[in-house]
Order: C-alpha cells, then sequence, then structure tokens
C-alpha cells in the first residue's frame, strides 16, 4: 500500500463495527481467512467490480455483473433509501422477533431494519459474495448495524455446524417467530448460495424448534428425576475420577462409540478381538450394550439419559456387570441407576450443585447430550481419547431399519412375529409411522435413504461439536460407521482400518466406583433438602402476596399517591427475595420452563407496544402477575419434588443401615 495514500474513514468505521461484535467474520471480509491482500482495502479503489453512481438524494447505487455478463443493480439509482423501506417495511416486528435477511446490497435495507428493531429481537444477515461485501465496506457507511449486539452476520460458504453454533443461544426467539427477507439482486447474482444458506437455516429453525419443545413438554419430568436422583448424584461416585484416564502412562489411546444403528452389523465384530478390545476403550450407548453382551463383548462404559419409564428394558434381565461402569447424567429416570447391576457414576449438573450447596464437590462438568450416543461421544473426550471413533452412528434408516439386530426393542417384538410380520416389516413399520417427518437424503455410498427430522437434528448436533473440535485442537473424529448419512467434520474410514492405524498401546484400567452410598453425605443431604423446602415454600407464599399488590396497581394506575404507597409494598416484597430467598428463586426459576417462555414472549410484546405509558405499565403488570401465578405453581411442585427426594434419601439411610448390620 502506498503511504502516502489516503486512508478510507468509512472502511475504518466499518471496520471498527465488525471487528467489535464480530471479529471471526472480519477476518473473513478483509481477506486474512483467505490470504487476500492484493488490495488494500483501507484505501478507495475503484477497481472493485462494481460500477458506482450518486442517488437524487446523494445516496450510493452500484451495479454488478451477473455470470452471464449482464448488469445487475444492487439498488435504485434514483432513491435507495425508498426502495428499500418498500421491501422491509411490511414487517410486524411485533409478532416476529427474529429476522433474516440474504442478501446484503448497499444495505439500505438492513439499515432500515435495524432501525425499525433498535436493538430488539435478532436480525440475521447473510452475504454471499465477501469480494462484494468488502466493496460495499468501501464506500457505504454500514457500521450502525454491524456493530449492533442483536446482529448476526454471515458471509460466504456457511455451513450448518456453523449456523447451529451461533444461533442456538437464541433458539427460543427463533421459535416465536422468524420472518425471510430475501434481496433480489443478490438471489439472481448469487442464487446457488442463497439457496442453500436459506436451507441451511431452515434446518437450524427445525433443530432450535426441536430442543425448544422438547425443553418445554419434559421440564417437569426432567426436574423429578434429577431430585429423584439426588441420593446417587450427592452421595455416589462421579466422573471426576475419569478425567484424562485415556493419556494416562503414554499417548493417547482410541475410543470407539457404539450406538445401535442398523450398520452396526457390519463391524462389531472387529471388537471381538482380544487385542483391539484391549488398545481402545468401548463406550456403549444403552440401546447397543444388549447387542454387544450377545456377542461376548463387554464395554468399559455404558451411558444413560434417557427421562422416559421405557428405558428401563434396556436393563431389565441383564446380567452382573461389576466391570462395565454406567456413566449417567442426573436426568435419567431413576429406574436406570436403580435397576444397573454394576458401577456408576454421574455427570455434573449445575442445577443440583445449585441444590446442594456446600454439600456439592468440585466435578469437571461434561456437556449434556441430546442423546446417549452424543453422551458416548462427550464422555470419550473427558477421558481424553484420540481418536474418537464412531460406530452404529446411521442417522438414519439404512437398508430401511431402525435398529440393529439384537437390541432390547426386538425381544420386546418377538412375540408378534410370524410368517406374515417379520421383524424387517415391523422395523419398515415403524419408519413410515413419522412418514410426515421423513426426509430423503443420500448415505455414505450417495444411494438414497431416509432420515427424519429429530435424526437430522441429532446430526446438527453432532456437526457443531465435531467442527468445535476441529477449532480447538479437540480429538480427531472418524466415523466408522460404514453407513448412515455423511457428517461433516470426520474423517471416514472402516473400523478395522481405524483401529490397525490408531491401536498403539493397551488401555489404562479403568477405575472401579464403589458400591454403597455414603451415608454422612446422605445425612447431609437431608438437611439441605429439609432447609430447601422450607425456602421454597417461602417464596410461594411471597409470590401470591405479591400478586393483589400488582392487581391494585392496575386499578389505582393513575392516582400518584396510591402507586407511591404500592411500590412500597412492592419493594418489600422484591427485597425479601432478592436478600433471602434468590437460591429458592433460581432453583424454582429453572423448573418454570413455561412460564420463562411466556415471559419472554410478553417482554417482546411490550417492547413493541404504542407510546402511551400506561398502556405500556398495564401491559408489563399483566405480564407480572401471570409470572407469579406461574411462579406460585412451580414452587408447589417443585417442594413436592424435593419432599418425594427427602423419602428417597431416608430410603438409602434405611438401606445402608441394614447392610452395616
Amino acid at each position: 500500500m502506498d503511504p502516502q495514500a489516503e486512508v478510507n474513514p468509512v472502511w475504518e468505521r466499518n471496520l471498527a463495527a465488525l471487528r467489535g461484535g464480530q471479529a471471526s467474520v472480519a477476518s473473513v471480509v478483509i481477506g486474512e481467512a483467505a490470504g487476500v491482500h492484493a488490495s488494500a482495502p483501507e484505501v478507495l479503489d475503484d477497481a472493485d467490480g462494481l460500477v458506482w453512481s450518486r442517488g437524487r438524494g446523494g445516496d450510493w447505487a452500484a451495479t454488478a455483473l451477473h455470470g452471464d455478463g449482464k448488469p445487475v443493480l444492487l439498488c435504485s439509482r434514483f432513491d435507495p433509501v425508498a426502495e428499500a423501506g418498500k421491501l422491509v417495511g411490511g414487517i410486524d416486528h411485533a409478532a416476529v422477533p427474529v429476522v433474516a435477511v440474504l442478501g446484503v446490497g448497499l444495505g439500505y435495507h438492513v439499515a432500515a431494519l435495524a432501525g425499525a428493531m433498535a436493538g430488539r429481537g435478532r436480525l440475521i444477515v447473510y452475504e454471499p459474495g465477501v469480494e462484494r461485501l468488502r466493496a460495499v465496506m468501501r464506500r457505504v457507511d454500514l457500521s450502525r448495524w454491524l456493530g449492533a449486539a442483536n446482529v448476526e452476520l454471515f458471509v460466504g460458504e456457511v455451513m450448518d455446524a456453523e449456523l447451529t453454533r451461533r444461533l442456538e443461544g437464541f433458539a427460543a426467539m427463533l421459535t416465536q417467530g422468524l420472518k425471510v427477507v430475501e434481496h433480489p439482486p443478490t438471489r439472481r447474482l448469487d442464487a446457488a448460495r442463497v439457496r442453500h444458506f436459506g436451507a441451511g437455516l431452515t434446518r437450524t429453525l427445525a433443530y432450535c424448534r426441536t430442543n425448544v419443545a422438547t425443553a418445554l413438554v419434559n421440564a417437569a419430568r426432567t426436574y423429578g428425576n434429577l431430585t429423584a436422583n439426588l441420593p446417587q448424584y450427592a452421595a455416589g461416585a462421579t466422573t471426576q475420577p475419569l478425567l484424562g484416564l485415556a493419556s494416562r502412562g503414554g499417548r493417547a489411546v482410541a475410543a470407539v462409540c457404539v450406538s445401535a444403528g442398523p450398520s452396526l452389523v457390519k463391524n462389531i465384530d472387529v471388537l471381538k478381538d482380544p487385542a483391539v478390545r484391549r488398545g481402545v476403550y468401548v463406550i456403549a450407548a444403552q440401546t447397543a450394550l444388549r447387542p454387544l453382551l450377545d456377542r461376548g463383548i463387554r464395554p468399559d462404559f455404558v451411558t444413560a439419559l434417557d427421562y422416559s419409564a421405557v428405558s428401563r428394558r434396556f436393563y431389565e434381565a441383564l446380567p452382573p456387570l461389576p466391570d462395565v461402569t454406567l456413566v449417567a447424567e442426573a436426568k435419567a429416570h431413576p429406574y436406570i441407576l436403580d435397576l444397573y447391576p454394576g458401577p456408576v457414576r454421574t455427570t455434573r449438573n449445575g442445577y443440583l450443585d445449585a441444590l446442594l450447596g456446600d454439600l456439592a464437590r468440585p466435578i469437571t462438568p461434561i456437556p449434556q447430550g441430546a442423546t446417549v450416543a452424543h453422551l458416548s461421544f462427550y464422555l470419550a473426550v473427558h477421558l481424553g481419547c484420540d481418536p474418537v471413533i464412531l460406530i452404529g452412528q446411521d442417522l438414519g434408516f439404512s437398508d430401511g431399519l431402525y435398529y440393529a439386530p439384537g437390541t432390547a426393542i426386538h425381544r420386546e417384538w418377538a412375540c408378534e412375529l410370524n410368517a406374515f410380520n417379520t421383524l424387517e416389516m415391523m422395523e419398515w413399520q415403524r419408519v413410515v409411522r413419522m412418514r410426515g417427518h421423513l426426509r430423503r437424503a443420500e448415505d455414505i455410498h450417495g444411494r438414497p435413504m431416509f432420515t427424519d427430522e429429530q435424526m437430522a437434528t441429532y446430526l446438527k448436533q453432532f456437526e457443531r461439536d465435531f467442527a468445535k473440535c476441529i477449532e480447538e485442537g479437540g480429538p480427531t473424529v472418524i466415523d466408522a460407521t460404514e453407513g448412515g448419512v455423511p457428517k461433516e467434520g470426520t474423517l471416514r474410514s472402516t473400523l478395522a482400518d481405524a483401529v490397525r492405524e490408531y491401536v498403539h498401546r493397551d488401555a489404562p484400567s479403568v477405575p472401579i466406583a464403589a458400591g454403597p452410598l455414603d451415608p454422612a453425605r446422605l445425612g447431609g443431604l437431608d438437611a439441605v433438602l429439609r432447609e430447601r423446602i422450607g425456602q421454597v415454600r417461602e417464596l410461594a407464599e411471597n409470590a401470591r402476596e405479591t400478586i393483589p399488590i400488582l392487581e391494585k396497581m392496575q386499578r389505582h394506575q393513575r392516582e400518584p399517591l396510591r402507586m407511591a404507597s404500592l411500590f412500597k409494598r412492592l419493594k418489600r416484597h422484591q427485597d425479601e427475595v432478592a436478600n433471602r430467598l434468590a437460591l429458592a428463586m433460581r432453583l424454582v426459576g429453572e423448573l418454570n420452563t413455561m412460564g420463562g417462555f411466556k415471559r419472554a414472549r410478553a417482554d417482546h410484546a411490550i417492547e413493541h407496544a404504542g407510546e402511551d405509558p400506561y398502556a405500556r405499565q398495564r401491559a408489563q403488570l399483566d405480564r407480572d402477575i401471570q409470572n407469579l401465578d406461574w411462579l406460585a405453581q412451580t414452587c408447589d411442585e417443585t417442594r413436592r419434588l424435593y419432599e418425594a427426594a427427602r423419602g428417597r434419601v431416608t430410603s438409602e439411610l434405611k438401606r445402608g443401615s441394614r447392610v452395616a448390620a
């Protein structure tokens, strides 16, 4: 760059704004990611591939060339600002909290949207042409929206894993309403990329909807399981001693994560080789435990997180498994932990640690999984395994099948089988039962297959995790399923080739968890629960006493003296929660998933309410009354769960005293 050249202040403002909020995108835009430095963008340069002109009001306009050589106007040459207003002016932001714009153009329509949203909601912006965006940033000041906290900018080729990673943090907002706005000139210039991003956004939205719906529907069951498993969590073994186990004494050993997809039958027998078996940790999803045991393969670990009582079928009639450790999330159904005939370790749970207070133990967290297959992968990373080899992870219906042969469900179906109702027929019936959610896909061999919306969601979570491994220098992930859908971020191999390359030494021995629960910690847990029950009862009383105060405020909004008196009474209740009942509020608040969802929706509507201060205040009071009602009901449910947990603690203490006697 010529040191005498004049620095471009527009570029500097744009780049500073982008770096302030989205540094990784800034590096792509200025060319660092691709090594592009030929034309210094700090200097105003006409050789940017666009033909520039000024509109009637002095605003920039520009024309780009399509691949067919025809010019494409990026905006109106006469009044680009008015044109932008027409493109985005019909959006009801009170009903739609998230807007996605496909194509930046010269940014006028994005600026109009950002101004209308005024920092509220979320604005997703996609620009497929990195060079084009760089050229626009040299001429047009985009800094006001580039630096906005509610803007997510994507550029160039965008993988699903990046979409998931950056958008899942506001999944609840996404599910409350999304409006997609396509910039017509961008669609003409980069139709394939715009379609690709739009399809990825659709898949991400489906993923978010699935997760939010699951959280809303299963909240009560999840927290019921958590509190029922408190004795095991507080007084049993944890996953802390397993941290970094794979690299003790030498180079990290591999893990084979076994799922029960149809392709498992292709390579499960490789694990029967004693040399292979000694050189890897075998981590089985609960669905794959029975097929492994039937072949004489005893995994090192089996993972569990299923909240449903139906999962007990995977653990009934199991033989003693003193050398196979169950690693369970504390949200798993208590049947699993009660029935398992071997050592049990639980992963860290933030909710239970908050409940336990000083009784909580330091446990390195393992991410929570959407499925047992995800938990198996996270356990392998926690162990320090490298590589992590996946088998049976079809994430689709390979050959029209749902499960690998020998799973627990096949045993349940056995009594229904006959010459006219084969196992294959029942597998296919299970697949087509969800025909409304089926999707066509290609397997790793390029052949057509079916997957469904739920498995597509699981795939997105896996690909997000694999991308994180690559970014953060985590383990190599090898997809040795030998079937099923392709997975971004993995190396593809057969299991035989993978173990031949990566099995170098025997895996360090797995420390076996002690059996009995610690009676001293059980006694401490009983005292903690007694205290928490009292705090939650007080919180419910506080909420119910506050509701009449808010109702009086609604009636006396326009009476300043009455309102001042009511605000003083309200402040006393608020101070009590903030000072004495903060922990109870946090614990109950986590269980109050539906109340939180409704409050978020009400908050968004209030943000877009009219200018009348009394109308806005009334809407806030309506929201708070509803929220307090939900809070009081959730307090009652929380107290019931804690009392049931105390009953389980008492039973464990009695059982321990009988064993000691």
